[in-house]
């Protein structure tokens, strides 16, 4: 017999999932739409809970064993089996429990220790790096910590959301009562605001930037200068030693958000000694968070 698991990583635009056996392999992976909104509320939901039975069905027609990993934005209970607070978006997440819908071994971790957890595992630990950092810049800004080559969840799961940390105190307040967030400062929800309506989205703001546009130019490299420093005081504060930069938008800008960025580290990175922090692009796409969720509750040891 052979154990699987799956992996379901749960966004407010598409939920991505993949199968991956006990080595880690991935098997099969595919995405959906979400359709968050209060009338298809049951329909994502369901459509999930639809998944986890094919699959366990599949699963164990063959003999295998079958466990689940859910990847959801949120705070997580400590006992990694639902989602406590998600006040903006996804309704019904919150305190749905997973598991006994199902009737199965199913663990919830937040989505950017998720991916985060991906990233280390596959690409860093094997490497020997014990302290490792990770923002995902998306439609808002998550990310997660590895501390002592151990992924760091802290007191109520709140570890990690770095995208709620203060870069500018005049800005606008957030869900978290933080003013000026990173998370307002990257994130593509905020474009049109930061932008004065200039531009709709990051892709079109990194695009006109791209292709010389002074106005694009002023506030892409103004959000730039608000996450290197951020960057920066992560690393006096957790002092990693690497930080990996993921999510649709770092996919999406590539060259456009690194170069810019390693310039605006010049001016603000403290280097003791000529020491410097590496910072690189993630590897692992769209599917981070869904690997992730599968790791986990491999990690986990669910049966």
């Amino acid at each position: 017999m052979e154990q699987h698991f799956l992996g379901i990583d749960i966004g407010g635009t598409r939920i991505k999932w993949c199968l991956t056996n006990d080595r880690g392999t991935i098997l099969e992976r595919q995405t959906f739409a979400t359709n968050d909104t209060p009338d298809e509320m049951a329909s994502w939901r369901t459509q999930v809970l639809d998944l986890i039975k094919a699959t366990a069905k599949a699963t164990e027609t063959k003999g295998d064993s079958l466990s689940c990993g859910i990847s959801a934005p949120g705070l997580v209970d400590d006992q990694n089996q639902r989602v406590l607070f998600m006040p903006e978006r996804l309704k019904g997440l919150e305190n749905f429990h997973w598991a006994q819908a199902t009737g199965r071994p199913v663990v919830v971790i937040n989505d950017g220790h998720s991916a985060t957890l991906a990233e280390y595992e596959t690409v860093y630990k094997a490497k020997g790096v014990r302290h490792f950092l990770m923002l995902t810049l998306g439609t808002g800004v998550g990310g997660g910590l590895v501390l002592n080559g151990q992924l760091y969840q802290g007191h109520l799961q709140r570890a990690g959301h770095m995208g709620h940390m203060t870069v500018d105190i005049h800005g606008a307040p957030t869900m978290t009562n933080m003013p000026g967030s990173l998370e307002h400062a990257m994130g593509n929800f905020s474009v049109g605001e930061r932008t004065h309506g200039s531009f709709v989205s990051t892709k079109e703001l990194v695009e006109a930037y791209t292709n010389g546009d002074p106005s694009a130019k002023k506030y892409w490299l103004a959000s730039i200068d608000r996450l290197a420093v951020a960057l920066s005081a992560l690393a006096n504060i957790v002092s990693p030693e690497v930080i990996s930069i993921g999510g649709g938008i770092a996919h999406g800008a590539g060259v456009a958000l690194i170069q810019p960025l390693a310039e605006a580290m010049e001016r603000y990175e403290w280097r003791p000694g000529g020491h410097r922090i590496t910072i690189k692009k993630a590897t692992l796409g769209t599917y981070a968070g869904a690997l992730g969720a599968a790791m986990f509750a491999r990690l986990k040891k669910i049966k």
